[in-house]
């Protein structure tokens, strides 16, 4: 992979049991007692990582130490002593995963297009005041929807990339950030994905993969 080039993977996370016990053996103890679609989806990642460093998975140490307060498990994960940037981001049944290498940092975002409980109230926590109003134009119900969900994937793609959480809120995080790139990924018309990179010129390979298989043959996704 080249340093300017990003690399995104999105796929199922429905599996039969025989899938699911393939993918367990690349997980660290520690992560095997997660539900079974964050297994799937922390497996994926750390196969399709393993390809890109030749790095068998499961010997892929993954920290998720915050960089702000110390504790290990709810920062940006990172893959220990390996220059290589990753952001996995689930909804649903389904996942997308982004991968740069070098100083890059990536980070990414997918929400389901499903109903929300009272949208506006959401909204009104989402969105500044100009793209509120622009918002609270649109008539169509569904145009509203993937609307809002564009603007909050887009925010959580670049607060995932700088690693820090959601410490303000959604409606302060700036739309556009001098330096850095974010952009919708089209994965469909059930989802909203959202890609944030801090760089202005590189190049985007989307993958839709195909059903996850077993050894045996048997396949799922």
């Amino acid at each position: 992979m080249n340093p300017a080039d990003v690399r995104v993977s999105s796929f199922g996370l429905d599996v039969p049991a025989p899938v699911l016990r393939e993918l367990d053996a690349v997980l660290a103890p520690e992560e095997r007692d997660a539900a079974p679609r964050v297994r799937v989806a922390r497996a994926v990642t750390r196969t399709l990582l393993g390809k890109e460093l030749t790095i068998e998975p499961a010997a892929l140490v993954i920290s998720r130490r915050c960089a702000r307060c110390g504790h290990g498990s709810h920062g940006r994960p990172t893959v220990v002593d390996a220059d290589i940037s990753f952001s996995l981001s689930h909804s649903s049944a389904f996942a997308v995963v982004a991968i740069g290498r070098g100083d890059v940092r990536v980070g990414v975002d997918v929400e389901a297009v499903e109903p929300r409980v009272r949208l506006d109230a959401l909204a009104a926590r989402v969105l500044n005041d100009d793209e509120h109003a622009a918002w609270s134009a649109i008539r169509d119900e569904g145009e509203r929807l993937r609307t809002f969900l564009r603007a909050w994937t887009a925010r959580e793609a670049y607060l995932k990339a700088l690693g820090i959480g959601i410490v303000t809120r959604l409606r302060d995080v700036p739309t556009h950030v001098e330096g850095w790139s974010t952009g919708e990924i089209d994965v469909g018309d059930a989802w909203i994905a959202a890609l944030a990179v801090d760089r202005s010129e590189f190049e985007v390979t989307h993958r839709a993969m195909a059903p996850l298989a077993t050894s045996s043959g048997g396949t799922a996704g």
